[in-house]
């Protein structure tokens, strides 16, 4: 049975793995369970990359809210979620691509994605972990985004990053003590944006990992933006930079990029 881009029990959550292997973002199985079907749920999340992961029974009990679990449970998206490699193969030495770091609310995730369409972005990466799946609060919010922009997930997202340098695309970290603002930096080129979770922030690994870090100049007695709001605005700046997004008709006359 489901609940909200939530599947429980054996039969749904091996139909899931075995039908739409790419739409199950994760597995919860109960601690201590360790039956043939269990073990065959593991085989099948192993074989699809899905991360899974022990978790106890009251656990699960409370993600379910009353619908019989039988100790699994899988969360899954609407869409299909690309691999990583595969996204990888898409992207062009002019891409812009995102990767949010830890962004757990639906509805910021759904605005970002939103904002990806509008300007052009032509992927986003979400990590494994520490990420809200591609839930129906998302798909809402993103209005159509989502049939727009490619998603994928990422394992390592310091792995992902060194990949995307390798083949030019530069990450470019939304740091609140970054070294020049969005219209200061020069997005021209192919660029990975890489963007926190709510308070938070990039983790300081990942952040290494950024050669070029943007701040967003903003008042100080506000303190800082929604994480959405501030990976709109770099997107819009990027559009800017290359003469607005494809598809949206020719910008006259931008202006120079120092």
């Amino acid at each position: 049975m489901s609940e909200g881009g939530l599947v429980f029990g054996y039969h749904a959550v091996r139909t899931a793995l075995e039908q739409h292997p790419r739409r199950v973002e994760r597995v919860w199985l109960a601690r201590g369970q360790r039956d043939g079907r269990t073990r065959r749920l593991v085989t099948l999340a192993r074989r699809a990359g899905v991360p899974y992961h022990q978790v106890p029974r009251e656990a699960l009990d409370r993600l379910a809210r009353g619908v019989s679990h039988q100790g699994v449970g899988a969360r899954v998206a609407e869409i299909d979620l690309l691999g990583e490699d595969e996204l990888i193969a898409r992207l062009s030495p002019s891409s812009v691509v995102l990767v949010l770091d830890g962004v757990e609310d639906p509805r910021n995730l759904g605005a970002i994605v939103r904002s990806a369409a509008a300007f052009g972005a032509d992927g986003i990466f979400l990590p494994a972990m520490h990420s809200c799946g591609l839930s129906p609060v998302v798909a809402r919010t993103a209005q159509g985004g989502l049939e727009m922009v490619p998603v994928a997930r990422a394992g390592n997202l310091g792995r992902l990053l060194e990949s995307l340098q390798e083949r030019g695309i530069v990450p470019i970290a939304l740091d609140p003590e970054g070294a020049v603002s969005p219209w200061e930096a020069d997005l021209r080129g192919a660029a990975c944006l890489v963007v926190g979770g709510e308070g938070r922030g990039i983790r300081r690994g990942v952040l290494a990992r950024c050669p070029v870090r943007v701040r967003i100049p903003i008042r100080p007695e506000i303190g800082s933006l929604n994480v959405s709001v501030a990976a709109g605005i770099v997107l819009a700046e990027a559009a800017r930079q290359r003469g607005g997004p494809a598809g949206a008709g020719p910008t006259e006359n931008p202006p120079e990029v120092p």
